[in-house]
């Protein structure tokens, strides 16, 4: 009887625990976001378009932003521009205003949006085209909006840290931007102002020099594609190694041993990531290893990996939406966009910016997908419509 009474005692008191961390879990779980409204913003790359949607809210008093829908479409503007004197091709003008104007319409539809709540602007990589005023010409046509087409590398990379280390680790953080058109990046860098406050400054690193530019550029001066990949090594380690020294030895807090955590983005990068983890392609942050990024290096450089990549299988992704978008967007980016040529440029250059900041063995590696400089842009550009 005793073991009876003593029993139902414990069961009751792992009743009462088990309620009282039920009840602490519900304090502490963070309240659904209540949204103000939502404004957006397309970055027109060299590979694609990209819409954002930002939802504004408030939390503790203070303004805050979050993501609410992204889509990027494969384009591939500045596909050929090095073939093309310098030029973008009017049919991919065309074609990329026509695919801003069908996301515009789907976005307006969802969150209620009107043509005022959208911003547009085209990417550092695609301003250096000598025709990118075309873009705005056609933007104001089709569209009857203007498309911003001068925004310095510099800004657009501060804009990118912003966003992509916007979290509790940027002080720990780089981030690593290898782009179609050209390499940025850098750190928030933590001082105390005169308030007495801790406040963040940028420093920044810019290579005018991209994964799709830099393998068009090769193959111009030496189609033979047997020979591409020997003359894209030596290219990337004696000519442009000495330009990513240079830039980082301008801020030398990025290559601090304290900064452990590398934030890798780019379309090359985002080809790695499907390669090695399809079915996490849609998270925000992925983790990898420089052996797996190594091993993606491997696959390119093989006779038949390209090949074999392109004809990828996605059947291991069991959400039937995503492995559809996976496989649409993988089949336009391989064939349209980064072929081997350009994808092997832009993870080499990738590679040889870890180098140089150095330290590798200290450092963990993140993919990440919010590093979208275009998001903390549309919060700056809104914001005032939304403080109290």
């Amino acid at each position: 009887m005793k073991y009876i009474h003593l029993r139902r005692c414990i069961c009751l008191l792992l009743l009462v625990c088990s309620w009282a961390i039920g009840m602490v879990n519900a304090q502490e779980a963070p309240p659904s976001i209540k949204y103000d409204g939502f404004r957006a913003g397309f970055d027109i790359g060299s590979q694609g378009v990209k819409l954002s949607v930002i939802g504004f809210y408030h939390q503790d008093g203070k303004l805050k932003y979050k993501l609410v829908y992204d889509r990027q479409e494969t384009v591939g503007l500045v596909k050929g521009m090095e073939l093309n004197n310098g030029k973008l091709r009017s049919a991919d003008i065309q074609e990329t205003v026509a695919t801003v104007q069908e996301m515009m319409h789907d976005a307006s539809e969802t969150y209620g949006l009107t043509n005022r709540d959208f911003v547009i602007y085209t990417s550092s990589g695609v301003n250096m085209a000598s025709n990118v005023a075309e873009v705005n010409v056609q933007t104001q046509k089709l569209l009857g909006m203007p498309t911003v087409v001068d925004t310095p590398t510099k800004i657009e990379a501060t804009y990118s840290v912003r966003a992509g280390l916007a979290r509790e680790d940027f002080d720990r953080a780089i981030l690593v931007d290898v782009g179609g058109g050209n390499l940025k990046g850098g750190i928030l860098q933590p001082y105390v102002s005169a308030s007495g406050t801790t406040r963040y400054t940028f420093k920044s690193y810019t290579i005018e020099l991209g994964a799709r530019r830099l393998a068009e550029r090769i193959l111009l001066r030496n189609p033979s594609s047997s020979e591409y990949a020997t003359v894209l090594k030596s290219m990337v380690e004696d000519s442009i190694a000495p330009m990513i020294r240079m830039s980082l030895n301008d801020n030398p807090a990025i290559k601090d041993i304290s900064r452990s955590m590398v934030y890798l983005t780019g379309g090359a990068a985002y080809q790695f990531i499907t390669w090695r983890y399809p079915e996490k392609v849609q998270e925000e942050i992925v983790e990898f290893t420089l052996d797996d990024f190594g091993q993606f290096i491997e696959m390119l450089h093989s006779p038949t990996g390209w090949i074999d990549w392109q004809s990828r299988s996605f059947s291991m992704i069991e959400d039937p939406k995503l492995r559809e978008l996976v496989e649409r967007d993988h089949a336009k980016a391989t064939k349209r966009v980064y072929n081997r040529e350009g994808c092997l440029a832009g993870t080499l250059l990738a590679q040889q910016i870890f180098r140089e900041i150095g330290n590798l063995t200290t450092k963990t590696f993140y993919f990440t997908r919010d590093a979208y400089w275009i998001n903390a842009l549309v919060f700056d550009t809104y914001k005032g419509e939304f403080k109290k």
